[in-house]
């Protein structure tokens, strides 16, 4: 008879390899520290030479946005919008087609709009009576590109573009939103858009621009509440994620996924800062969606962690930690290659915030993996070393005359009481053994003798 042929599998990383991750991971740790700080010297830098750490984008530093339509056949390209920006001097612009939108560009530029408070309360007159509606109330945010104008009746929207225009704040009026029973006109100042608008015609041609769909101004002030509540969103992310590792694993476990975490939302930030690269509020969703990856890649070597642990608490602790990271390694290349493959696809190919923003996942998913694998664990290691003495891997719990096992064992894990092991490792170990030993039951359950307990370790006071 011949013997079945044997199937192998394609390994990108042979089984058994042993790569010494605890052994030398002190090494990894200093290079993370080096890194760190050059990404922390390269914002000190930016901020002594250049006024700002980052190169912020309009949602955090204040700017324009604006949506322009061009005639039918102008046949303008985005790229060429792109140079005649930077011809015009609008440092930082950017220009993106419209998706389902033909000839039409979305512009963004850094400057914002100046109007004077006397050219303001110029227009809060010219609007308190157009037609028949009456102006009930009058807002303009500081720095903003809108005014907000409250009627006692409906208006004609054409009318008050007209009586603005007149008094010099030529915009777009649009129906606002308010409470039941109000009348709310948004109006839409034009200022930057009008004038990127004059002077693409004066670069292309009169008349290449039709007319302009959208103009918006973010002022200092919005900017900077922008840029708290993205550090507050980071805060909550990193503060949740240490609750649920510290729930789901044990409380050793938490600071070196929170470690790993900021690792790389520093190391993503400092190579924004390095490259110079526009930070916007794209930039902080990429950020979140990094820790989001990077803590899955963590639970997952984690939960092989504490799988080893309990299973093998002879061994030193380091050693099944190494031997865990090793059973992983094949999984974690894997799937951040697959990723990496993915998002170098959308940095190549795409454009503007969408190519910063595959840029983020980049240098995100690289410095993840290496921080699931060389900073997680071994902070884990130090903090079981010097807050709980190795605790629950080589002593039992469980007072005298009492059940023990593994406190890193499986929290509801079946446990033989004479044995103190789980019933997991009892069948494991059972597997290779011959039923005629009689060793083993006939339904595969293994006779278990009632041995003398493991006694309990001393103490180290």
């Amino acid at each position: 008879m011949t013997e079945p042929s044997k199937q192998r599998f394609f390994e990108l990383i042979p089984s058994g390899t042993n790569f010494p991750f605890v052994a030398h991971r002190w090494r990894y740790i200093l290079v993370s520290l080096l890194l760190v700080l050059v990404s922390l010297g390269a914002m000190v830098y930016n901020a002594a030479t250049k006024g700002s750490a980052l190169n912020y984008g309009i949602d955090f530093a204040g700017g324009s946005q604006v949506r322009i339509a061009f005639r039918e056949g102008a046949d303008i390209d985005v790229a060429d919008v792109r140079a005649a920006l930077d011809e015009f001097g609008y440092e930082g612009a950017s220009a993106v087609a419209v998706p389902d939108a033909e000839d039409e560009v979305l512009i963004r530029v850094k400057d914002t709009i100046s109007i004077s408070e006397e050219k303001v309360a110029a227009c809060e007159a010219a609007a308190k009576q157009v037609g028949q509606a009456r102006l009930v109330e009058f807002h303009h945010p500081e720095g903003g590109s809108k005014f907000f104008l409250k009627y006692d009746t409906q208006p004609d929207f054409l009318a008050v573009e007209r009586a603005l225009s007149a008094a010099g704040c030529e915009g777009k009026a649009d129906r606002g939103f308010g409470r039941e029973g109000e009348i709310v006109v948004e109006y839409a100042l034009v200022g930057i858009g009008a004038k990127i608008a004059e002077q693409l015609d004066q670069k292309f041609g009169e008349g290449t621009v039709d007319h302009i769909v959208r103009s918006e101004t973010v002022g200092p002030k919005v900017g900077n509440q922008l840029k708290i509540d993205g550090a507050r969103s980071m805060l909550f992310a990193l503060g949740f994620i240490f609750l649920y590792v510290m729930v789901r694993f044990d409380l050793r476990f938490a600071p070196g996924g929170i470690v790993a975490l900021t690792h790389d939302a520093i190391l993503v930030v400092g190579a924004f800062a390095l490259t110079w690269k526009e930070f916007s509020l794209q930039t902080v969703a990429a950020l979140l969606t990094i820790v989001g990856y990077s803590i899955n890649d963590t639970i997952v070597v984690f939960d092989r962690v504490r799988e080893r642990v309990a299973l093998d608490r002879d061994a030193p602790i380091e050693e099944t930690t190494n031997r865990a990271l090793n059973d992983t390694l094949s999984r974690t290349v894997l799937t951040s290659g697959t990723t990496l493959i993915v998002v170098l696809a959308i940095y190549f190919l795409g454009s503007g915030a969408i190519r910063d923003f595959a840029f983020a996942l980049i240098v995100g998913i690289v410095v993840g993996t290496y921080s699931s694998l060389f900073i997680a664990t071994p902070i884990f290691l130090w903090v079981n070393r010097r807050f709980y003495r190795n605790r629950g891997h080589l002593e039992w719990a469980g007072d005298e005359g009492e059940a023990g096992r593994p406190l890193l064992a499986e929290e509801g894990a079946a446990v033989d009481e004479h044995t103190g092991r789980t019933i997991g490792e009892e069948r494991a170990e059972i597997r290779g053994e011959d039923l005629a030993s009689g060793a083993v039951t006939p339904d595969g359950r293994r006779r278990l003798s009632r041995r003398r307990r493991r006694p309990k370790p001393p103490s180290d006071s």
